[in-house]
């Protein structure tokens, strides 16, 4: 049996943390080592949500995204940054566990849409998206601007 769980400050961060860096994700996967004072860090902000999924100790994924409003009309909208499943945890109901948990909480945040977006050779994000039967499938450019600062620290 799957469980999504939405993780807050006062869960086990040293074991998600754990869970997270020891887990075997693809060469897609852009994700730079997990360390406990980031994610509380993360957490500590009201605007934020990060759920993990587990199948009974077994970790297999998890997600990040955070709250956003359009600067008219107090429109809200959640914005799904990160929905990573490992490798060997792949095909067993994670990935859409994770994505209908997100759905459920920009519902009852009053969001009028979850946007998301993945690359293109992306196959199994794609295929995981439309078959859960989004309303609107767009292909857009996406464009990357490296700053100063590499330590985000």
């Amino acid at each position: 049996m799957l469980t999504v769980k939405r993780i807050g400050e006062q869960d086990d961060l040293a074991g998600l943390v754990a869970d997270i860096n020891g887990a075997h994700w693809d060469d897609a996967n852009d994700m730079g080592a997990y360390q406990v004072t980031d994610l509380a860090a993360y957490l500590r902000r009201t605007d934020t949500a990060f759920f993990a999924c587990y199948q009974g100790a077994r970790f297999l994924g998890m997600g990040s995204g955070r709250l956003e409003m359009k600067p008219y009309d107090r429109a809200r909208w959640f914005y799904l940054d990160e929905l990573d499943v490992v490798v060997n945890g792949r095909r067993q109901g994670a990935g859409r566990a994770l994505l209908e948990a997100f759905l459920a909480h920009a519902e009852a945040l009053g969001c009028e849409e979850l946007w998301l977006g993945t690359e293109l050779q992306n196959d199994a994000a794609r295929a995981l998206y439309d078959a859960a039967g989004p309303q609107e499938r767009a292909s857009f450019l996406g464009y990357t601007f490296k700053l100063g600062a590499s330590d985000h620290g």
